[in-house]
């Protein structure tokens, strides 16, 4: 899906510069003028996008290596907890606090992460329930605690990261000589067939950097496999249906028997309705 956006975009850009410039006659200008300013803006541009293309992919990488962490561990912090399943408050408490949370992370999105903390912290509340009485029992729940205070710690750091993004100001200096550079494309003479190209497809290049800066800082790259599915083989590991919102609907490939918000009941509607409250309180 990804590759046909791609394909796409730079389709669109294509015509719609084509319509332009070949159709509706834009003007030409000096075209000494215009190299200067194409060379320089061009210059500026590909170094500015070079450089935050990197620092997003370095989050990304980051984001995606936690996310797999934050998965692992809440795994295995459930594994260890089946162990003590026999304790039926503990099992019933535990499982309850971990799908909420764990539906409240598939509720916020990546600059919340402060919403969903309280409810991966109340997780540790259903610990009291278990009682160590051999050496055995000391070792699963030493265990389990370490997978869990690694499994928030993920969860924090990730908080943490989604809200490192783009400042309004690096946006408005890559979008001022994105604008720059395709004026001056624009005004260049058609009559040579080398700025024919250019015209074509330079300003495709730039629009599909710019795509890719916006996809990396919105954490739309590849969204169902770093954002959604590592949260829910959560809900696969504690044998519960899966949890998606009715609007991320369209990035679900890999999941046929799910539930949306409208399925939600009892303290997990509860959960879902908080956080828009909590949502409407921060904004």
């Amino acid at each position: 899906m990804k590759n046909w956006r791609t394909l796409i975009i730079i389709g669109v850009t294509i015509f719609i510069f084509w319509l332009i410039k070949f159709q509706l006659g834009f003007p030409s200008a000096d075209v000494s003028i215009i190299g200067v300013i194409l060379t320089v803006s061009s210059i500026l541009f590909g170094f500015l996008a070079g450089f935050f293309i990197s620092e997003l992919w370095t989050r990304y990488t980051e984001i995606r290596m936690l996310m797999g962490t934050r998965t692992s561990e809440g795994i295995n912090m459930i594994k260890y907890a089946e162990y003590f399943f026999r304790n039926k408050k503990f099992k019933k408490d535990f499982k309850k606090l971990v799908e909420k949370a764990t539906i409240a992370d598939e509720v916020v999105e990546w600059d919340e992460g402060h919403l969903e903390e309280s409810y991966y912290r109340e997780i540790e509340n259903s610990f009291k329930h278990i009682k160590i009485k051999n050496k055995k029992d000391e070792i699963y729940f030493n265990n389990l605690l370490d997978s869990y205070h690694q499994f928030v710690e993920a969860t924090v750091r990730l908080d943490t990261l989604g809200k490192e993004r783009l400042f309004p100001s690096e946006w408005i200096m890559i979008a001022g000589l994105s604008v720059v550079i395709i004026f001056s494309i624009l005004f260049l003479d058609t009559t040579h067939f080398f700025y024919r190209g250019i015209i074509l497809l330079f300003p495709a290049l730039v629009v599909l950097a710019l795509s890719i800066m916006n996809d990396l800082d919105t954490l739309m790259w590849s969204k169902e496999i770093v954002s959604l599915e590592p949260n829910e083989k959560i809900f696969d590991a504690l044998g519960v249906k899966r949890f998606y919102l009715k609007k991320k609907k369209k990035f679900i490939t890999l999941a046929k028997d799910y539930r949306t918000e409208d399925d939600l009941k009892g303290e997990l509607k509860q959960v879902y309705l908080n956080i828009l409250k909590r949502r409407k309180e921060t904004s």
